[in-house]
């Protein structure tokens, strides 16, 4: 598709109007005012301190909701920013509503006004509401009905939105995904990235810019060199197209003339609405109360109003009357007030209050924070355990795991950069599926924020992408994605969806990368809810624990140290589905004068100094703990031991600065604090970052010897 500027504005006339159904129009504005009415009250109930956090209105913005939603289907998916209750009611009342809904004759059905009470629920952080009152105003999901959530990141749900559309694209369903953001978004960087990945991988969605003029109080002129928004589209080589976003008519023509003309190369695309939010950025104040804009721009805006003109070509065309807007009024005020009344005590009163009886018990606080069932869910196995005849390497176990999953679940995915060249990879990790699977190795563009939320955002609708991070610093590249994104959505949105995901990343410390390639980031990980984090020390255990990763319906960390690539094990010779247990360390040596707890690369040094220490009589019992995030560390099993020792030695290839063992040694000191006959001790890098000098970077590593002399001194309790 050659690449093509920006359309002129799409604009209705008086003959469009003429030619739309009487109930589309009627339906359209029978949900504007019943948008605008339920922001109205929202503002009233903010100011009587009944909803807790912001309240972001659209009133004046209701045209692009209505026209958008009025233009998908129920399948379809939208989703939004911190500013979407207007987004949120028009696809939900629009998936609600009878084919043959004629909305002067008929009224709002129990359905349409559930979905109102349930909307107002959530935004009051409420258990009925459809994020169970974890998302409140800003974080709004309901699946049933096309809403695949709203964000309160600016643009950080847009890689969600394209991994959504890419997903149901894989799938080969027909289903097209709009992306709401507003003029402010279109600055993030992670909205290029995703562009860019929609464009070269066919993903059919819409991305929406709402451009109301203001990002807060900074105008589109101080903060956008480009003459037209939509001009972004040309450089992915998308089709642009601008409308009139006070005019719900031209919004639903527009979506359904890039539908339709989907295998014309409209899909993905960008669309900007020309808006304008008539209140501040959030509450019941005009801008122009804060100095930021004029009362005569505002005044000229809202004689624009969409209810306005839906009433003056209704009214031309002898399809309402006065008495019919007072109809659609008064419907409207009485499912607001069915939902207020529902919620709410005393509101008439001077001391209106939020029903008791509806919060969220507070046993539910952990629901969809993380899937739990795969700490249980066996039969689980250790090397011991089975028959183990085949030698392979560690990242021939990688490739073998994943091709296993490859083979028997369609749905899984490998994307990442270099995944399918050089015959596996970078690191091997993929040695011989790229020729196997073609479609379902992805080399992607480096642009991890972007692969990271696409993958996330495919998770969530139906695939099983495993992420390769080609270098653990690169995680922090994307850590918006990976930490405040896909590790709590499924929290967020009230446990309602899943994101398992699986991200790998390879640890390079020692190979003279420097210290933006060869950060640790497994403190990282543990200090952020809902994430697994993995740390396989051995070919069994890399297959075990990938398998607990693919059967997690949480995203989970496998994190690989360059050093193992090589390492040689042994493995079942016909068994690739067995599943080591996560949340279980592993007693690599028993001993009873001090415990040791490591993982990684640590794992081998703190072997070869328990063998030297036995020479001097010190036995010394090793823990990898295999599994890292803070939920899932294996504290029973470190209590059991020092129940015996009485000393703790946290060993790691990390700085103590970013170290996972003070938090263990601090949890220690508070679960076991009679069993230890001192102060615990740790080995770690020093606090610098990694440098290139071979020298230096050495003096960064800890030695077996370090682990010696510290465990030796714990030991003999002279620390």
């Amino acid at each position: 598709m050659p690449v093509q500027p920006a359309d002129s504005l799409f604009q209705t006339s008086d003959s469009d109007w003429d030619a739309t159904p009487a109930v589309v129009s009627l339906w359209n504005m029978q949900q504007m005012i019943l948008i605008r009415m339920f922001e109205e009250k929202l503002v009233e109930m903010k100011g009587k301190n009944l909803i807790n956090g912001p309240v972001h209105t659209s009133v004046g913005q209701e045209a692009v909701a209505v026209g958008v939603a009025s233009a998908l289907r129920q399948q379809d998916w939208i989703t939004g920013t911190h500013r979407a209750h207007h987004q949120y009611l028009a696809k939900v009342l629009c998936a609600c509503a009878p084919a043959d809904f004629n909305p002067l004759e008929q009224d709002l059905t129990p359905e349409m006004i559930d979905s109102v009470r349930v909307l107002l629920c959530e935004i009051m952080g409420l258990a009925e509401g459809c994020s169970g009152g974890r998302g409140g105003s800003m974080h709004l999901f309901h699946k049933d009905y096309g809403v695949a959530g709203t964000n309160a990141i600016v643009s950080g749900g847009v890689p969600h939105a394209t991994g959504i559309a890419w997903a149901d694209h894989f799938l080969d369903k027909d289903n097209v995904t709009v992306c709401f953001f507003g003029d402010g978004g279109l600055y993030q960087g992670v909205t290029h990235e995703a562009s860019n990945l929609a464009a070269l991988w066919n993903a059919p969605v819409i991305y929406f810019i709402e451009n109301n003029r203001y990002a807060v109080a900074t105008h589109v002129d101080e903060a956008c060199s480009a003459k037209r928004l939509t001009d972004v589209a040309a450089a992915y080589g998308m089709k642009g197209l601008q409308v009139d976003g006070m005019d719900p008519l031209a919004v639903r023509l527009a979506i359904q003339k890039i539908v339709a003309q989907r295998d014309e190369g409209w899909l993905p695309c960008y669309v900007e609405a020309d808006v304008y939010r008539f209140l501040h950025h959030a509450g019941d104040l005009p801008g122009s109360a804060f100095g930021y804009r004029a009362k005569d721009e505002e005044s000229q805006w809202r004689q624009r109003c969409p209810i306005a003109l839906s009433i003056h070509h209704l009214k031309r065309l002898g399809q309402i009357t006065d008495e019919g807007v007072q109809h659609f009024e008064a419907q409207a005020e009485r499912a607001i007030a069915a939902a207020v009344e529902y919620t709410t005590e005393d509101f008439g009163g001077e001391n209106p209050s939020v029903r008791e009886s509806l919060w969220p018990g507070i046993d539910t606080l952990w629901d969809g924070l993380r899937d739990d069932s795969t700490l249980h869910e066996g039969p689980f196995v250790e090397l011991e355990d089975k028959v183990c005849e085949r030698e392979i390497t560690y990242s021939g176990a990688i490739a073998a795991a994943t091709g296993r999953w490859l083979e028997k679940d369609p749905t899984v995915v490998v994307i990442g950069e270099e995944v399918a060249n050089f015959k596996g990879g970078a690191y091997g990790a993929t040695k011989g599926l790229p020729e196997k699977y073609p479609d379902r190795i992805r080399n992607t563009p480096i642009s991890e924020a972007g692969f990271s939320g696409l993958g996330a955002g495919a998770a969530m609708n139906g695939l099983r992408p495993i992420v390769e991070i080609m270098f653990t610093s690169f995680a922090l590249v994307s850590a918006d994605q990976l930490l405040n994104q896909a590790g709590q959505l499924g929290h967020i949105y009230g446990g309602n969806v899943t994101v398992p995901l699986v991200v790998r990343t390879r640890l390079a410390i020692g190979l003279g990368y420097g210290a933006q390639h060869s950060m640790d980031p497994t403190a990282l990980f543990s200090m952020f809810p809902g994430w697994r984090v993995f740390v396989p020390t051995s070919p069994f255990d890399y297959i075990g624990l990938f398998n607990a990763a693919m059967k997690s319906r949480s995203p989970t960390l496998l994190l690989e140290h360059h050093e193992f690539y090589e390492l040689k094990g042994f493995i079942p010779a016909d068994d690739l589905d067995y599943i080591v247990q996560p949340g279980k360390a592993k007693i690599l040596r028993e001993g009873s004068d001090a415990t040791v707890v490591t993982h990684g690369w640590m794992v081998p040094q703190s072997l070869e100094a328990a063998e030297v220490l036995a020479g001097e009589g010190i036995e010394i019992e090793v823990i990898d703990l295999r599994t890292l995030d803070d939920a899932g560390l294996d504290y029973d099993t470190i209590g059991e031991s020092l129940d015996k020792t009485g000393v703790l030695v946290t060993v790691e290839q990390a700085p103590r600065c970013n170290s996972v063992g003070a938090k263990i040694s601090r949890e220690v000191e508070q679960r076991f604090f009679d069993y230890l006959d001192g102060p615990t001790a740790s080995v770690n890098g020093p606090d610098a970052p990694l440098p290139v000098s071979r020298r230096l970077e050495q003096a960064c590593m800890p030695t077996a010897d370090e682990v010696i002399e510290t465990v030796r001194e714990a030991a003999l309790r002279r620390i």
